[in-house]
């Protein structure tokens, strides 16, 4: 069995509301967090985990898995901004290595969001690669919501009832039903991620100026030419309207937190811009700003992957949705993208453009063109190699239903699960 528990690099993942959380290796320096995310949670919930209400069990909860790295024992926990939200163990006793005993805790207030059931997918890789094949556990027979979570899970799952107790075996051979379990849910959460990318109500401009031909002024007249029925605002502390759109000087200034930011401000403002969106609470980045270094593109990743931001750029075309619903044309091409049936997602900006135009040319020329529907542009570029905070082509097709994407490769033995990797 190895024991490599520090030395598993940290991922983000996607909750089934669309919110980003960092899954990593709990370290001695979390004791304090962990210890209160027992202690706040609920008399019943701390029943429920510990079979007692009792508050002396979060300190010893939280010594024992912050204790040194041993063989037979892994812990994960969630985080998201900083803040410990949940967390999973295994512990596999020296006379049955095969056989580990599984918890599973969830912060009060964050239940029903997929926590646990992310943390157990990844804790399921790690132990699969430990060698352990099976998994055990012991509930109340009222804590519905973590015998459910087992049963969810797509795995091989027993229970055998003993009075008050339900006690618990979880077969850990991947087959497809376990896969297509957690594809699904992973697609869940990448088309919640991209709610707000793709269906805006009210949208931002950050870096649209009062000069003829700047990219900023080109995106914020597209949104204003065709007809955006949501909010809209140019963020520009020199004035106070662009194009007949009320401007304010920073997006903390706006007077609502807008559901899409689209950035064109200079390569060297982005990653500030990036975090004072997310202190903001904005959820969903376009950036089509170019130039940016390899500091400057890690420090915007990292803005967005610290406050659950999606992310379409840097460098980027933009994004437009034609469903008149959420009409919006977020991009600097040089036309509206016509409605239509198709659903275009590219990592080059001239690949785009030339895609619409043919797509319009088909559309004026085809007796059977299309009455209505989303056909929506964008090039997203990765900023990173590690990861995919990005909303990457992959994730983008998610939106358009099964169909138009095959779900990603099984992962293999001991690498962290592909449902919703960002």
């Amino acid at each position: 069995m190895k024991d490599d528990t520090p030395h598993r690099p940290a991922v983000h993942a996607l909750l089934t509301d669309g919110t980003t959380v960092r899954i990593r290796a709990v370290e001695p320096g979390d004791h304090d967090q962990l210890e209160g995310l027992y202690a706040e949670m609920s008399p019943d919930n701390r029943r429920l985990r510990f079979f007692s209400a009792g508050s002396r069990s979060a300190g010893l909860a939280a010594d024992t898995v912050c204790a040194p790295a041993r063989r037979g024992h892994r812990a994960l926990l969630a985080e998201r901004a900083g803040q410990v939200i949940g967390l999973v163990e295994y512990h596999a006793a020296d006379d049955a290595p095969h056989t580990a005993e599984l918890a599973v805790a969830v912060a009060d207030g964050l239940h029903h969001r997929g926590v646990g059931t992310l943390l157990v997918e990844h804790l399921v890789s790690a132990a699969r690669a430990d060698g352990i094949t099976a998994f055990t556990a012991d509930a109340l027979s009222d804590n519905h919501e973590v015998l459910r979570l087992f049963a969810d899970l797509g795995l091989a799952a027993t229970r055998r009832f003993d009075g008050p107790e339900v006690h618990c075996a979880i077969d850990l051979h991947v087959d497809e039903t376990y896969l297509t379990a957690s594809e699904a849910r992973g697609r869940t959460a990448d088309v919640a991620s991209l709610e707000l990318l793709l269906k805006p109500r009210s949208i931002a401009v950050v870096g649209a100026g009062r000069r003829p031909g700047s990219v900023g002024r080109a995106l914020l007249h597209h949104l204003h030419e065709d007809g955006f029925t949501g909010r809209l605002f140019a963020v520009n502390p020199a004035t106070t309207a662009i194009l007949g759109v009320p401007s304010y000087p920073c997006v903390g200034a706006l007077p609502v937190i807008p559901d899409l930011v689209v950035v064109a401000s200079p390569a060297g403002t982005v990653p500030a811009v990036a975090e004072e969106c997310g202190k903001a609470g904005v959820r969903a980045l376009v950036v089509v700003s170019a130039g940016l270094d390899t500091e400057q593109s890690e420090a915007l990743l990292a803005a967005c992957r610290t406050h659950g931001m999606r992310l379409v750029g840097p460098n980027c075309l933009g994004v437009a949705n034609t469903d008149p619903g959420y009409r919006f044309d977020a991009t600097f091409a040089a036309a509206h993208p016509r409605a239509g049936t198709a659903g275009v997602a590219v990592q080059s900006g001239g690949i785009g453009i030339a895609l619409l135009e043919g797509l319009s040319r088909w559309a004026s020329a085809s007796p059977r063109s299309p009455r209505s529907a989303t056909s929506t542009t964008s090039a997203a570029t990765t900023c990173s190699s590690g990861g995919r905070a990005t909303a990457a082509p992959t994730s983008l097709c998610c939106t358009w239903g099964p169909s138009a994407i095959r779900g990603p490769s099984p992962a293999p033995p001991g690498a962290s699960p592909g449902g919703c990797p960002c």
